[in-house]
């Protein structure tokens, strides 16, 4: 399905699928004078269609053609598709055409352009008719605005969201959701089409507003930006059989899931996987998936490889970056759930930053982005930095990182930013000190109670040797303490918290409590109870620390800088790190991010080198057996596994790359023994050993 304005002189608006090739006006009249015309002539080289009347040819795809055309019934500019005549005789083509017009139709919601007619058996042309977008489609506007502010990228993601979830409500898979297959009408495109006096104005989504000297953009009845969802071309109806049975990948290969590359399950959460990747080229710049190939983009796609979002452009923080990896999980189950859950935390950030109203802003942008990018960060850097300092004082430090370096991103020379990161660490180590203070106060308690209870054992055995029972009146004249409490024993946990605790020192007892118990007594800790409660902590700073990954030979990433060698040991800061670790193979393991918290070393061994271990998960190989005979069989008994000869199997691999002998058998046949070589993430193809 598509709608499209028509093509101004020297920039021709680009088609979504079905006319992706531009056209260049067919007529050398203005397109602005053209479409104010009330009764414009039809072309006669153009296909006859009952009841429309087409203007011109607007753009051009491998399946069909699409015309800006005019209802004379209703007075109204259309956009008609009408199909290739090479492919009007193909049966699979023309249901995929009907399936096309099926599916739009059953949609009604802003953000999807809108089908009203379709072709039936008798006409000579199959066609469908859809509602004309005067403008352009998102990728000449990604292509115009390479540095798209983050929020404007979010919030004309956060428009498609709501109008895909619209569609999978209605069991409808688009399946192919790219920029190519979303349109962008400005109010500068509606005012050109009524008679704007620059020729070319409805394309030129880069003027300064104060330069426009037609109507005003933004009226009481104006939409404002206009975005919509085009070309149910491929789109699977859940409720219908699908139309590409012969097992061909229909869809964009940087742009597809990987259950869809692999002809697995397509539900709405392929659909997410494409808006992810949508998004990232919207706050990035370049898509999340590049290649010299299309083999080597699905290949990247299928090993979920791509650059974190934050990292290849610092303005768009970590927070983004993190719902964008949600998105773009490679398995499903692991993935952002629904186009309406990835909606609602764009929603929720948004509002976070201060922005409530998507649309206006949007619009906002577009009346004159040098102006808006301008003012970003005199916008967004203060609310980052109260937010980062939030999350600081509530012990989510990676929240208050991701917040204070995307304001520093914004605002580079701002030294009190910088400041600020810099107290991440030592907050970071004083909250492990405060930590390990409150395990030592309550390895004292437990100590003070053990103690208490042993004194009273004694002094009562002792009594009742003196002749007389332990107690007021009894003839040692000591009187029995009642039974302790914790404010008997010491301060209380939060007052411990508080006060100043260094290497061998004790906290101050109150006035008028009675003296705490040692921490130090000679007997039993209580079963249960860690000796580790009950050891004096070392000062805060930094400690040697050594990375243990399996499966060994990977890249390792500490706090975004590669490390030369995981094998080396490191010397960090006391708290919590973020490490990243790439296989050197990617194919073979799924990468590994996540947060390690550095301890402060112990008094007693305070050159003591912590051990961290990472474990990457290891992919499951897929095994077929190659060149066997009939009914053949392959067993690794060492692995499980069991492969017949004209189907595959998937195992999961206890290192990268397994060897081992397995057998072969075959009936008729005595079975054999050979070497197997088998390659986590691969389809491994295992011969028929040779007579």
């Amino acid at each position: 399905m598509t709608g499209a304005a028509p093509p101004s002189s020297g920039s021709s608006t680009t088609l979504a699928s079905g006319a992706d090739t531009p056209r260049a006006p067919v007529s050398s009249q203005p397109a602005a004078a053209r479409s104010s015309s009330p009764s414009p002539s039809p072309n006669a080289a153009f296909p006859r269609i009952e009841k429309y009347d087409l203007i011109e040819e607007i753009g051009s795809g491998g399946m069909a053609t699409v015309y800006r055309a005019r209802d004379p019934r209703l007075g109204r500019e259309v956009a008609v598709k009408v199909i290739h005549k090479h492919l009007r005789e193909n049966a699979e083509v023309g249901t995929r055409f009907v399936a096309e017009a099926r599916a739009a139709a059953k949609l009604h919601h802003r953000g999807i352009v809108e089908v009203f007619d379709v072709s039936n058996d008798e006409d000579p042309e199959r066609f469908l008719v859809a509602e004309l977008i005067r403008g352009t489609t998102l990728r000449r506007v990604l292509q115009r605005h390479r540095d798209l502010p983050a929020e404007i990228g979010a919030a004309m993601v956060l428009q498609i969201c709501d109008a895909l979830e619209h569609a999978h409500d209605s069991s409808i898979i688009h399946r192919d959701i790219k920029p190519e297959n979303v349109l962008v009408e400005l109010p500068a495109d509606r005012s050109g089409a009524s008679g704007a006096s620059a020729e070319g104005r409805a394309s030129d989504l880069s003027r300064d507003a104060a330069a426009d000297s037609g109507p005003k953009k933004h009226g009481p009845q104006d939409p404002g930006v206009i975005i919509k969802i085009t070309d149910f071309g491929i789109a699977k109806i859940l409720d219908a059989q699908s139309v590409t049975s012969t097992g061909q990948v229909l869809g964009s290969p940087a742009h597809m899931a990987p259950e869809q590359i692999e002809g697995g399950e397509v539900d709405a959460r392929t659909d997410v996987f494409a808006l992810g990747v949508l998004m990232y080229e919207c706050l990035v710049g370049h898509l999340p998936f590049e290649g010299k190939n299309p083999a080597q983009v699905l290949r990247r796609v299928l090993e979920g490889t791509y650059p974190a979002a934050d990292r290849e452009r610092p303005t768009v923080g970590g927070r983004w970056s993190r719902i964008l990896a949600c998105a773009l999980a490679r398995e499903a189950s692991e993935r952002t759930a629904s186009a309406a859950r990835l909606g609602e935390q764009i929603r929720v950030e948004l509002a976070a930053l201060g922005i409530d109203d998507g649309p206006a802003e949007i619009s906002a942008y577009f009346a004159d982005p040098p102006a808006y990018t301008e003012g970003q960060a005199a916008r967004l850097v203060p609310r980052l930095v109260t937010r980062g300092e939030a999350a600081r004082k509530s012990g989510d430090i990676p929240g208050a990182a991701a917040d204070f370096n995307r304001a520093l991103a914004l605002s580079p020379s701002d030294l009190a930013i910088l400041r600020r990161i810099g107290q991440l660490t030592s907050s970071a180590g004083r909250r492990q000190m405060l930590r390990r203070a409150s395990a030592i106060l309550a390895g004292s308690v437990v100590l003070g109670l053990a103690a208490f209870q042993v004194a009273r054992a004694v002094k009562a055995s002792g009594a009742t040797r003196d002749g007389g029972p332990a107690g007021k009146g009894s003839t040692s004249g000591v009187e029995t303490p009642p039974p302790a409490s914790a404010s008997t024993l010491g301060p209380s946990v939060d007052q411990a918290l508080t006060a100043p605790l260094l290497p061998g020192s004790s906290a101050v007892e109150p006035a008028g409590r009675r003296p705490r118990v040692p921490a130090t007594p000679t007997f039993t800790l209580p079963p249960g109870t860690s000796a580790s409660a009950s050891s004096s902590p070392a000062a805060a700073g930094t400690r040697r620390v050594r990375f243990n990954l399996n499966p060994k030979g990977a890249k390792l990433t500490v706090d975004g800088t590669p490390q030369r060698s995981w094998l080396q040991e490191l010397s960090l800061s006391v708290g919590p790190h973020a490490v990243e670790v790439i296989p050197n193979v990617e194919r073979c393991c799924k990468r590994l991010v996540t947060t390690v918290t550095v301890e402060a070393a112990s008094a007693s061994a305070p050159d003591s080198v912590q051990p961290i271990g990472l474990v990457m998960e290891i992919r499951p190989a897929t095994v077929t057996l190659s060149g066997a005979p009939q009914n053949a069989q392959l067993s690794c008994t060492a692995l499980a596994l069991t492969c017949f000869a004209g189907s595959s199997n998937q195992v999961k691999l206890p290192e990268p790359s397994w060897s081992g002998t397995c057998t072969f058998t075959a009936p008729e046949k005595p079975p054999r023994r050979a070497q197997v070589t088998l390659n986590a993430g691969d389809v491994n193809a295992v011969p028929w050993p040779s007579d």
